[in-house]
């Protein structure tokens, strides 16, 4: 049943909040039974909601959230303005428009998947993916995690204790967070970090086989989504197969009599050429191979003939 109360029998809406309202947000508010109302909110605390019947309405009414299934506010144009500026990779300018979402939308911040916490979340996202971990570090010690509910979202805050390693080069920290995490079910692009972050920890530890499973799983996790991820997993496995010794050998006898097609160092090297091969045709996005890569090219393996294949 709906319940509307006076101003003066909602006193958890405090006037600070109440007079902080930069914009209305329209919402649907969703009684149990599954009955619906549209509404314009002015504002929110974590019991209570204050809002207009109409975008053009004066009038005002409060309800307590606890007479409310649920309160589902739909997302601001500028809110989706700013997330396509972020599936573009234009991560500057979408953390400009994000802070400015967040700070608009602020009166709504204590209700669950507001779009001021979800704009604060993508700016996190925003240094992050943009390698500005220091800035990432200094935007936690503030942000409010409270308005998310997504598992997704709140593992993502977990992972950061990952980035924060990363960030500090503390190589045996950042291994055994990336090695815990590499357990559990992740969506692609969380496994393609976790993936990623245990390859530099064991790459910086001179591991290199380790490391260069470690990036082929960041390759190959979430390749679709996460291209700065894996383009910079591949470069950095093209990096550390001419390190290995067997690799080395390998790369002596490649045409040779002695070369050993059946020998672990040669597998490895046609591993090493078919990378090479796929970051020019799709994971480097269009971008050549390094100069001091495109020598292993010539070792990406030989088609098969057409019979054998068959």
């Amino acid at each position: 049943m709906k319940t509307f109360l006076s101003l003066a029998a909602l006193p958890m809406l405090a006037a600070s909040t109440l007079h902080a309202q930069q914009v209305d947000a329209e919402a649907f508010l969703i009684y149990e039974g599954g009955d619906t109302e549209r509404v314009w909110l002015t504002a929110a605390s974590t019991t209570a909601i204050r809002y207009k019947e109409t975008a053009q309405a004066v009038d005002t009414k409060d309800a307590k959230l606890s007479d409310i299934e649920s309160v589902y506010i739909l997302e601001p144009a500028a809110l989706t303005e700013a997330i396509e500026l972020f599936q573009a990779r234009k991560y500057g300018e979408a953390k400009e428009k994000l802070g400015a979402v967040q700070s608009t939308y602020k009166p709504f911040a204590e209700l669950p998947d507001n779009p001021s916490t979800t704009a604060a979340y993508l700016v996190l996202e925003c240094l992050r993916k943009s390698g500005d971990l220091e800035g990432l570090g200094k935007a936690l010690e503030s942000f409010d995690k409270s308005g998310l509910t997504r598992e997704h979202q709140l593992r993502q805050l977990e992972l950061y204790a990952m980035w924060d390693a990363v960030r500090a080069k503390d190589w045996p920290r950042l291994e055994n967070i990336a090695k815990e995490r590499i357990q559990q079910r992740l969506p692609g692009y969380q496994r393609a970090q976790v993936g990623y972050c245990l390859g530099l920890a064991l790459d910086s530890q001179e591991k290199i086989i380790p490391a260069l499973n470690a990036y082929n799983i960041a390759i190959t996790a979430d390749t679709g989504a996460s291209e700065d991820i894996t383009r910079a997993a591949a470069l950095n496995a093209l990096r550390l197969y001419p390190r290995e010794p067997g690799v080395q050998t390998a790369m002596k006898l490649w045409g040779t009599k002695d070369e050993n097609p059946n020998s672990s160092g040669h597998q490895l090297l046609l591993e090493c050429g078919a990378l090479a091969a796929l970051y020019e045709l799709t994971l480097g996005g269009g971008e050549a191979l390094p100069t001091d890569a495109k020598n292993l090219l010539k070792y990406k393996p030989k088609p098969l003939p057409a019979a054998e294949a068959k």
